[in-house]
C-alpha cells in the first residue's frame, strides 16, 4: 500500500466508534452479508502538513486559495512550487485528493498577474480529464481576477473554434496526444505563436502512458520538444502520476528528461475501512446486494467493474430488482458520448447521483465529488489500480469504506487468502519502451514531414538514430539530400497512418427509430458487442443489432425490451513471426516472440438475464481480425505427458489448466489486466 497509510486488523476496541464503523459493522451484521465478509482491516489516515512558501503567491492568487478552503498550502505543494520556480522538470506522486493540479496551475496564475507571457500545455489522455480541468482552472482565475485564458482543443472542437484558437492561443491550452499528433505537429508553423511562448508542458496521469500508448506518446513528446526548441522556447514539464515503485524512472524514460520528485504528501488523509468478500455464488450478484445496501443507508457509492457489459449487466439488474433505486445510480464507461458522460459526471458531482456502476473509466482524476464507499467487483489487475480507484471514495472529515469482491479466477482467490499480502503488497513499477522499432520509425517519418531532419541541428534528437533512417531510406519513406545530412519525406500526412492507441477503426451505434447516434465502439469489440443480432447495452437500454456496416463504420440497432443478453463466441488462431529470446529449462522449453493473432467471433449465446442460464446459440459469418504481438508459450516434453497419463492426469487439462493460471497470475508481473492477456492450448501433433 502507500507509503504513508498503515493497516492493522481491527480488533475488539479498535478505532474509535464512527459512523462509518457503524454502518460496517450493520453489513457485518447482515445475514446475506456477514458471512461472505473474509476480512475487515482498518486503514489509519494522517494529518496535515503545511508549508508556506517563500516569496508568497501574489495576493490575489492567494485570496482565491482562501476562498476556495485550499489555504495554507501542504508541504508538497510547497515543494513542487519552489521546484517549478527553479526550472526544473516536476513530477508529483501523491495520493487521490492531494491537491497535484494546483502545482501546475498556481504558476500560471502567477505568471499572468506578474505580467509575464509564458503559456501552458495541458495533455490529458482523456477528453474528459480535460474538461474537467478547464472548469477547475477557470474557477481559481476567476476568484484570483486573473486574465487567464483557457481552451480546450480536441476532436470535439468545431472548427470554427480551431481556427480561432490558432489565431489567438490561449495562455493555457488543454488538449490530448492524439490531437497534438495529428492537429497540431503537422500544422506547427501556424501555431508559432504559441509554441513560441510556451513554458510549461503538464502531463497529467503520466501512468497511464505505459505500454504501446506510451511508447508513442514519447516519440509525439520528442517531436513536440523539437519544434519548440526550433522557435526558441524550451518548455520545462510538470507531471503527476499515481503512485509507482519507479514513478521517476518511468517519467525520465518516457519523457527523456530528468526530473526533480516530489512523493511525501502532506494532505489530510481520513480512515479507511477494507474489506475482502467471498461470494458464495456470483460475485455480480454480491456486488449488487452490496451496492443496494450501502445505497439504502445513504451511502455514495462507486462500483468498479473489469468489463464494459458487466457495468451494464449490473445497471439492468438493479433496475429491475430495486427500480426505486435506479433513477439515483448511473452506469458508465467508455463508448457513451461525450455529453453523456458529462451529464454524468455533473450529477455525481452534485449529488443528483448517489450511485455509479463503472469501468476503469473513471479511476482517473475526474472530480465527481465526496463518495463515501467504493466496490471493487475482482482485483484491478495492480496494486496501482487498487489504491487509485479506492482513492475515487472519501470525503473531507469522513471515512470511508473499499470493498474488494473476489471473482473465481486464481489470483483473485490467491490474494484472498492472503489479505496482508494484498494490502502491504509493494507497488507495480510501470513499463514503457521508447526503444520499440516499429514505433519509432513511424514517427521519424512524422518528424521529418513537420520539418526536414537535420543530421547537425537535430543531433539530438537523432542521436542512435542511424541505423533506422538507413533504413527508411532504404525503403523510400525518407529521401536524403546529395550529402547524405538532411532527410525529408514525400509520404502526404503520414500522422494519419499512425494510431497512438492501436484500437482499431471507430464505428457509431445509430438508433435507426430516431435516427440518432447513442455511442461508439471500436476495435475487436464491434464484432464481439455489435454483430448482428447481438443485445447491446447502453445505459440500463436494450438494443437489437440489425446491421454491422463495415464500410460506412456504423452499427444499426433499434430499442427492445427482452428478458435475456447475449455473449460472442470466438476462436483464435496464432502464427508465430519471430522468436527474440529461448530458454530450455528441465521438461519445459519456452519461447519469447512476435506472433500473428487471428480472432474470429463464429456466433454467440443468449443468457437470460436473471439466472445466467444458456437459452440457445447462434452462428454468424463475420470476417477475422488480425494484429502482430508479443507473445509467450511453452511446450513440454514427451516425458511429462507420459508421467501425467500414467498417474491418471487429463494432460491437454493440465495445459489448459496451466495456461489460465498463468493468465491470471501475470498481473502480478506486470501492469495489466488479466483481460489484457490472451491464451491458448493446443494438442501435440501425432
Amino acid at each position: 500500500m502507500p507509503a504513508e497509510e498503515s493497516a492493522s486488523p481491527l480488533p475488539d476496541g479498535g478505532p474509535a466508534p464512527s459512523p462509518m464503523t457503524a454502518r460496517v459493522e450493520a453489513l457485518k451484521a447482515q445475514p446475506r452479508l456477514g458471512s461472505r465478509i473474509q476480512h475487515h482491516v482498518y486503514l489509519a489516515g494522517q494529518e496535515a502538513r503545511t508549508a508556506p512558501l517563500s516569496p508568497p503567491l501574489p495576493a490575489s492568487v492567494e485570496g482565491a486559495l482562501e476562498a476556495l478552503g485550499v489555504s495554507p498550502l501542504w508541504d508538497h505543494q510547497t515543494a513542487g512550487l519552489r521546484a517549478v520556480r527553479e526550472g526544473a522538470n516536476v513530477l508529483v506522486t501523491t495520493p487521490t485528493a492531494s491537491g497535484k493540479s494546483l502545482i501546475f496551475q498556481l504558476p500560471i496564475l502567477e505568471e499572468a498577474a506578474n505580467g509575464g507571457p509564458g503559456r501552458a500545455l495541458f495533455l490529458y489522455p482523456l477528453k474528459a480529464l480535460g474538461q474537467d480541468q478547464k472548469a477547475r482552472f477557470e474557477e481559481l482565475a476567476s476568484l484570483a481576477e486573473v486574465d487567464a485564458s483557457c481552451e480546450i482543443y480536441d476532436g470535439d472542437t468545431p472548427k470554427h473554434r480551431r481556427a480561432k484558437i490558432r489565431q489567438d492561443p490561449p495562455r493555457v491550452l488543454i488538449s490530448n496526444p492524439d490531437m497534438i499528433h495529428l492537429g497540431m505537429l503537422p500544422y506547427w508553423n501556424s501555431w508559432q505563436p504559441f509554441l513560441r511562448d510556451l513554458r510549461w508542458i503538464v502531463l497529467d496521469e503520466l501512468h497511464t502512458y505505459r505500454g504501446i500508448f506510451g511508447s508513442h506518446f514519447h516519440h509525439v513528446l520528442r517531436r513536440l520538444l523539437r519544434l519548440c526548441h526550433q522557435v526558441g522556447s524550451n518548455p520545462r514539464i510538470i507531471a503527476s502520476s499515481a503512485t509507482a515503485a519507479n514513478a521517476e524512472v518511468f517519467a525520465e524514460r518516457l519523457c527523456g528528461e530528468q526530473f526533480e520528485w516530489i512523493r511525501d504528501s502532506g494532505a489530510p488523509r481520513e480512515g479507511r475501512h477494507f474489506l475482502l468478500l467471498q461470494p458464495d455464488a456470483s460475485p455480480y450478484t454480491l456486488a449488487l446486494h452490496l451496492l443496494i445496501s450501502l445505497l439504502q443507508q445513504g451511502q455514495r457509492t462507486i462500483v468498479f467493474t473489469k468489463a464494459r457489459g458487466i457495468t451494464e449487466l449490473l445497471y439492468k439488474w438493479l433496475q429491475r430488482q430495486e427500480p426505486s433505486l435506479a433513477p439515483k445510480v448511473a452506469s458508465y464507461r467508455a463508448g457513451f458520448l461525450p455529453e453523456e458522460r458529462r451529464r454524468i459526471e455533473e450529477d455525481l458531482f452534485s449529488g443528483r447521483l448517489h450511485g455509479v456502476i463503472s469501468t476503469s473509466a473513471l479511476e482517473l482524476g475526474i472530480d465527481v465529488g465526496g463518495l463515501d464507499a467504493c466496490i471493487l467487483v475482482g482485483y484491478p489487475g495492480s496494486m496501482i489500480a487498487t489504491w487509485q480507484r479506492s482513492g475515487r471514495a472519501g470525503r473531507r472529515g469522513r471515512e470511508s469504506l473499499t470493498a474488494l469482491i473476489a471473482l473465481p479466477d486464481a489470483l483473485d482467490q490467491y490474494l484472498l487468502q492472503r489479505p496482508d499480502e494484498l494490502l502491504e503488497r509493494p507497488l507495480e513499477q510501470l513499463i514503457v519502451d521508447p526503444s520499440n522499432e516499429f514505433v519509432g520509425c513511424s514517427h521519424l517519418v512524422c518528424a521529418a514531414a513537420e520539418r526536414p531532419l537535420e543530421a547537425v541541428g537535430d543531433a539530438s534528437y537523432l542521436s542512435d538514430q542511424t541505423e533506422t533512417i538507413r533504413q527508411l531510406v532504404g525503403r523510400g519513406d525518407l529521401v536524403a539530400n546529395e550529402t547524405g545530412d538532411r532527410w525529408t519525406t514525400s509520404l502526404n500526412n503520414p500522422q494519419r497512418l499512425v494510431n497512438l492507441r492501436g484500437s482499431g477503426s471507430s464505428y457509431g451505434i445509430v438508433d435507426t427509430t430516431v435516427g440518432r447516434t447513442i455511442g461508439t465502439v471500436d476495435g475487436i469489440r464491434t464484432l464481439r458487442e455489435c454483430h448482428p443480432g447481438a443485445i447491446y447495452l447502453h445505459a440500463g437500454r436494450q438494443y437489437l443489432v440489425k446491421e454491422l456496416l463495415e464500410g460506412d463504420q456504423r452499427v444499426l440497432v433499434e430499442p427492445v425490451d427482452v428478458d435475456y443478453y447475449t455473449s460472442a463466441l470466438g476462436e483464435k488462431q496464432t502464427r508465430i513471426v519471430e522468436i527474440l529470446e529461448e530458454r530450455h529449462e528441465g521438461w519445459l522449453s519456452a519461447w519469447l516472440g512476435k506472433v500473428e493473432v487471428t480472432e474470429r467471433v463464429i456466433g454467440y449465446e443468449r443468457k437470460r438475464i436473471l439466472g445466467q442460464e444458456r437459452l440457445d446459440a447462434h452462428r454468424l459469418d463475420l470476417p477475422p481480425v488480425q494484429f502482430t504481438t508479443v507473445g509467450l508459450w511453452w511446450a513440454v516434453k514427451p516425458t511429462l505427458e507420459r508421467v501425467l497419463l500414467e498417474s491418471n492426469r487429463h494432460f491437454l487439462g493440465a495445459l489448459h489448466a496451466s495456461e489460465h493460471a498463468a493468465i491470471s497470475l501475470f498481473p502480478l508481473l506486470a501492469i495489466c489486466d488479466r483481460g489484457d492477456i490472451g491464451g491458448i492450448s493446443i494438442a501435440p501433433i501425432a
